[in-house]
């Protein structure tokens, strides 16, 4: 085994190890408070809920995540809110990605035609219970595709993190190439980076894969329900049959 592998091996897995941790963490983050985000902007009624939700959307959807980061990071030790480099790195990229998930969930949920809503609310059904067991099912497929592009967007983002002082495994990976340059013999770019890109394939494609079997598994449950599009059917109203002539 060469002298250079081992050490250059330790090091970058560890930063393959804080990549992980930081894409786990943040998409569950950004998938809970998104999802609930989105969810409240398509309240019916109470824009005093709905103009704050609109207005965090907004802001953070429009800046680039490393602006994001940086106002993370510099900004709010200013205002006396000190993170470590983790933290820092976990609520910037969590406030771009749900904000940009919420955008996803509001979209869908929309796109689902009004009659839905107004079938389920003839039947007793409240807003949430509208939500979750006739919008959400339907909206699930529509939202999947965008949604997991995100994911996979945002877990390839957290390579910014090393921006903010996280030692994450494409810094831990430069930083091994540069010290073997700089001891005079061969980087070894190729092998180092070369496994850089396969941790990352290893780490997004399972979402896709993830994806495509959820999708499926809905497909063939609106199948069952009979095409699936519409939840609640119309029926022709029940009339009394003419009596019989004498």
């Amino acid at each position: 085994m060469s002298s250079w592998l081992e050490p250059v091996a330790r090091y970058v897995g560890h930063g393959a190890l804080l990549t992980v941790l930081l894409a786990a963490s943040t998409v569950a983050v950004t998938l809970v408070v998104g999802v609930v985000c989105g969810a409240l902007l398509t309240l019916p009624s109470g824009w005093i809920v709905r103009a704050p939700l609109i207005a965090y959307v907004q802001l953070w959807r429009a800046l680039p995540v490393l602006v994001t980061l940086f106002v993370v990071f510099f900004s709010l030790p200013v205002l006396g809110i000190h993170l470590g480099s983790f933290l820092a790195a976990l609520v910037g990229l969590s406030l771009w990605g749900s904000a940009n998930v919420a955008e996803v969930v509001r979209g869908a949920v929309r796109s689902i035609p009004i009659g839905q809503s107004e079938a389920a609310a003839a039947l007793g059904f409240g807003w949430g219970r509208r939500l979750q067991y006739v919008i959400l099912p339907q909206a699930m497929r529509r939202m999947l595709p965008p949604l997991v592009g995100l994911l996979v967007d945002l877990i390839q983002a957290t390579t910014l993190a090393s921006l903010v002082g996280v030692a994450e495994i494409l810094q831990t990976g430069q930083q091994s190439v540069e010290r073997l340059t700089l001891s005079g013999g061969d980087s070894h770019a190729i092998p180092i980076f070369g496994g850089v890109l396969l941790a990352f394939f290893v780490i997004c494609y399972p979402f896709t894969l993830l994806a495509r079997y959820l999708e499926h598994r809905l497909v063939r449950r609106d199948s069952r329900l009979g095409g699936g599009q519409r939840i609640f059917r119309r029926r022709a109203p029940v009339t009394s049959a003419a009596p019989a002539a004498p």
